[in-house]
């Protein structure tokens, strides 16, 4: 028999400490002998497993939550790419250039009638970027040194400038524009993936739960099947003894053959249940299935059955504030309203402020052939850093479509989008308060029902003793006697079921009212 170490803790999940959690009671230890016993008796290596290594199992190796724990680290990723539309675009320009004109009367140009024959060499660089507030910007810089023949003069040319250009929206885009929108979308869409993966983990967990409950009451079930193989076994035994001591007839013998061969198919059936139930846990687990002959998975944890003081509206309460489905139909809401804020201010003529300053500077010389033109680039820069040839311009630009009509739809349809969200959101809530009804109505009902089974066998376990003692003293028949047996073994069977049918919704009961994550001391956390 194996016992397993701690796995770790999965990344983004982390499991609180309970000081008491793992502990069996006393009334416990009597059913995991029997567990231990069944397990022994079915021939592989078991290992004992409780309900918290389970879970723990689950969390770094279920399939579902592996996948669902890519989304947050997706959404992140666009919310990054949307920023990135902050980020200042640097561009920079180096060419050398020829050029040459052989003159004439130009009637659109008259500047340009001169003969030349030039090289340049040009460098430009600029920084072009959006702030948060709209506002779009670009800085400038420019260097060209030219030099060649001009009218048949030799020339040396530089010319520098540097300056920038910024526009300001005043109605369109000003509270909010594509840059804006797109990275107000991508948060909700992080927060709906982050709630998306605290329900994938809720769904876990409760799926982990019910199998490993549905697990321990097949094992309870076929201790009880072997429990009555084993009677029956027992009463065939005493049959025959009194069949060779002449106290009993030949189909008392046939009879009981039969019921002990009813018990064994039963018993077989039993165990088919506890395999199909082990393998349906393996898979919430996460087991590949590469190592399922190596040894069974036996519950230690015992299937519990106390009174419960839920409290409906509590439930309801806590589940329309906590759920994380519906908290993600609330996201959807606030995305459905950032739309129509968008389409709304797009509604708005385009009204932007524009403003520019620049500065320049120049040095040109120009020398018969054969002297040569050198101008002095210093100059250049000097007039620049004096300002000695500034501009600057401020103004108004004004656009607006003349019908709108593709604005107006957009507006419309964003109208359309919110209210579809407001009834999903309303449509969830009403399911979800049903969901919480039904588990709740369950766990009562289950309750009632695996007390009412309890004290169902206690009576027919003293029935079915007392008729066996009758019929060891020859007052009874062997009918009676298989009778009051089938009835203690529906009757622990029923109870068996009505316990883990407790449990089960329990468990339900959480997930359904969103206190699954406390309940089990874990945390989920998006960005380890």
């Amino acid at each position: 028999m194996n016992q397993p170490s701690s796995p770790p803790e999965p990344s983004a999940v982390r499991l609180r400490s309970d000081p008491h959690r793992g502990r069996l009671p006393g009334v416990a230890w009597l059913g995991a002998i029997t567990l231990l016993a069944c397990a022994l008796e079915c021939g592989a290596a078991s290992r004992f497993v409780t309900l918290r290594e389970c879970l723990v199992t689950a969390l770094l190796a279920n399939r579902d939550l592996q996948v669902e724990r890519l989304n947050p680290e997706i959404a992140q990723a666009n919310l990054s790419l949307a920023a990135g539309a902050y980020d200042p675009l640097f561009v920079t320009e180096l060419r050398k250039e020829n050029s040459s004109d052989s003159g004439g009367f130009d009637p659109s140009d008259f500047s340009r009638d001169a003969i030349y024959d030039a090289e340049s060499d040009v460098i430009r660089a600029g920084l072009v970027g959006l702030l948060p507030s709209g506002l779009t910007y670009t800085l400038d810089a420019g260097y060209a040194n030219s030099y060649g023949t001009r009218n048949f003069l030799n020339f040396d040319s530089y010319k520098v400038s540097a300056g920038f250009l910024l526009r300001q929206p005043l109605l369109k885009n000003l509270w909010i524009d594509d840059a804006r929108f797109s990275i107000r979308v991508s948060r909700r869409d992080l927060a709906i993936s982050e709630l998306g993966l605290r329900f994938i983990t809720m769904d876990v967990i409760n799926r982990v739960q019910l199998a490993y409950f549905e697990l321990a009451q097949t094992h309870r079930q076929l201790a009880v099947q072997e429990s009555l193989v084993e009677t029956r076994r027992q009463l065939l035994h005493g049959i025959q003894r009194q069949l060779e001591q002449g106290l009993a007839a030949l189909p008392d013998q046939q009879l009981a053959m039969a019921q002990l061969a009813m018990a064994e198919a039963t018993a077989a059936g039993a165990r088919t249940a506890v395999r199909l139930a082990e393998n349906d846990l393996r898979t919430h687990l996460g087991d590949s299935f590469t190592n399922q002959l190596q040894f069974n998975l036996v519950p230690l944890d015992p299937l519990l059955l106390t009174s419960s003081c839920s409290d409906l509206a509590g439930s309801w309460r806590n589940g329309l504030a906590h759920r994380p489905d519906l908290l993600q139909f609330r996201e959807e809401i606030a995305k459905a309203n950032l739309n129509l804020s968008y389409r709304r201010n797009q509604l708005f003529p385009a009204l932007d402020l524009v403003g520019g300053y620049g500065r320049k500077g120049a040095s040109v010389a120009q020398m018969p052939p054969p002297l040569s033109a050198n101008a002095s680039p210093d100059e250049a820069f000097d007039q620049l850093r004096d300002g000695t040839a500034p501009s600057d311009m401020i103004g108004i630009a004004f656009s607006v479509p003349l019908s709108l009509a593709s604005e107006r739809a957009n507006y419309r349809l964003g109208k359309h989008y919110r209210a579809q969200a407001e009834l999903r959101l309303k449509q969830k809530e009403e399911l979800v308060l049903r969901e919480i009804s039904d588990a709740f109505h369950t766990v009562q009902t289950s309750l009632e029902r695996a007390q009412a089974a309890a004290h169902g066998v206690d009576h027919a376990r003293a029935a079915a003793q007392a008729e066996e003692r009758r019929l060891a003293g020859g007052k009874s028949t062997l009918f009676l006697v298989l009778e009051l047996q089938d009835q203690l073994v529906n009757l622990q069977a029923a109870a068996i079921r009505a316990t883990a049918d407790y449990n089960r919704a329990v468990s339900q009961l959480a997930f359904a009212d969103g206190s699954s994550l406390e309940k089990n001391a874990i945390q989920v956390e998006s960005h380890p």
